[in-house]
């Protein structure tokens, strides 16, 4: 019998999101990070709140590119902001719209945001 496999190298925010949606797709998932914690810088950004994405439009986003950000808008048509608070949502993390669209975790703690892709990535079978 064949598996799919799966290895996802980095267990920061990309990494662990990666490796969690794999196994849901029915992948033997294996997440390799160096730390002894997976989300370590996330854990410290936006001074421990964690700006987790920003509401606006994608045209908006692409604008904001320093150079060539046109690349971005076939992967950001897929998954973009409101994409990410639902995921975040599904995951139990309610968030919060403030000035300039800039979202957060209602609890105003990145470790919230951690915890939660951690325990996504647990989830991995």
């Amino acid at each position: 019998m064949s598996h799919k496999r799966v290895v996802v190298i980095g267990g920061g925010p990309a990494g662990m999101m990666a490796a969690g949606v794999a196994s849901q797709r029915g992948f033997k998932t294996f997440l390799l990070e160096r730390n002894s914690i997976t989300g370590k810088k996330l854990r410290i950004t936006g001074k421990g709140r964690c700006n987790i994405t920003a509401t606006g439009s994608l045209d908006d986003f692409i604008k904001n590119i320093p150079t060539h950000g046109d690349f971005l808008k076939p992967a950001f048509s897929h998954f973009f902001s409101q994409h990410t608070i639902d995921f975040f949502k599904n995951l139990g993390v309610e968030t919060k719209t403030e000035r300039g669209g800039r979202v957060f975790p209602v609890s105003n703690q990145a470790h919230d945001v951690a915890n939660a892709l951690e325990n996504f990535v647990k989830k991995i079978r």
